[in-house]
């Protein structure tokens, strides 16, 4: 893989349009899909970005499916072509206990170990699992990305476990104090995120884990976390969606300007993946229209 990297020009990495999905699977969702060039050669790689919260055990068919759609697309605009490009999905799991899912289609696949002269006929897919559960502060540390993604990624992996979150603070300090200040509206966004996923009972522990690693965080928190009273599970939860809902327009809002009551309307009554589905866009897409791709 590090070869493989090695020759990626990943100063042209390039955001493709999600058009590539058909009208009569449009409802099924896949991630931002890029094109990089790969070697001295004008080839493209094209890569699918899969975000999991917990192991798919169709995923290898539905990969399957996103990478035919890819190749169908580029012989549909270029039906002169003999050849198609290569196209790697990466599967980002944060889920809590581990990928346990197949990570081939040939795992998905009847008969095969009972037959196994059968396996050059039968086609496969593997699947390259990035396991957030199993990285380390260091190795997360050590990867070259900005500090907004790299602290995304932490949260992805701990946010939704109280005591590893407040654990890793202290390794994060860092990070977390360049986005307070640097890149304030996403800070805000990662404070609320973790505010709402600890819940009111634990929300005082959090804060101040966090203020004393990072007192940088004092006014961020002043303004984002006053602590509703719940007065029960479902006016929490309309809490929670209507604070990522408004958390997501000023991020949109900040990143390409006054939104329309089109694309605003779009928040009125989206769930909580849905919602977390856009979080992620936001950070990855570099036009508005893309965040709202269904792809």
């Amino acid at each position: 893989m590090r070869a493989l990297v090695a020759a990626l020009d990943l100063t042209r990495l390039e955001l493709m349009p999600g058009s590539f999905v058909r009208p009569d699977v449009a409802h099924r969702h896949s991630d931002p899909l890029f094109r990089v060039p790969l070697g001295d050669k004008l080839v493209y790689l094209y890569l699918l970005i899969e975000h999991q919260s917990w192991p798919d055990p169709l995923m290898p068919l539905r990969v399957l499916e996103y990478i035919q759609l890819v190749w169908a697309k580029l012989l549909r605009e270029q039906p002169d072509r003999k050849t198609v490009p290569p196209v790697i999905t990466l599967v980002v799991h944060h889920g809590p206990t581990g990928w346990t899912a197949p990570r081939s289609l040939h795992e998905m696949v009847e008969g095969l170990d009972q037959f196994p002269e059968i396996r050059p006929f039968v086609p496969n897919v593997e699947l390259c699992i990035e396991d957030l559960v199993y990285v380390s502060d260091e190795e997360l540390l050590a990867r070259p990305l900005a500090p907004v993604p790299q602290m995304a990624m932490w949260l992805l992996r701990d946010a939704r476990d109280l005591g590893a979150a407040l654990a890793h603070i202290p390794a994060w300090r860092t990070v977390l104090a360049r986005v307070l200040a640097d890149f304030p509206d996403e800070a805000r966004f990662f404070l609320r995120y973790i505010s709402r996923t600890a819940g009111p009972h634990s929300y005082e522990q959090v804060r101040h884990a966090i203020l004393e690693q990072v007192p940088s965080a004092e006014a961020p928190f002043a303004s984002i976390a006053e602590q509703p009273r719940q007065e029960g599970r479902q006016e929490a939860r309309q809490e929670a969606l209507g604070a990522l809902r408004d958390t997501l327009r000023i991020l949109l809002t900040q990143r390409f300007g006054a939104l329309d009551a089109a694309t605003d309307a779009c928040f009125d009554g989206a769930e909580m993946p849905e919602l977390q589905r856009l979080a992620q866009r936001v950070m990855l897409c570099i036009e508005l229209d893309n965040v709202f791709a269904t792809h």
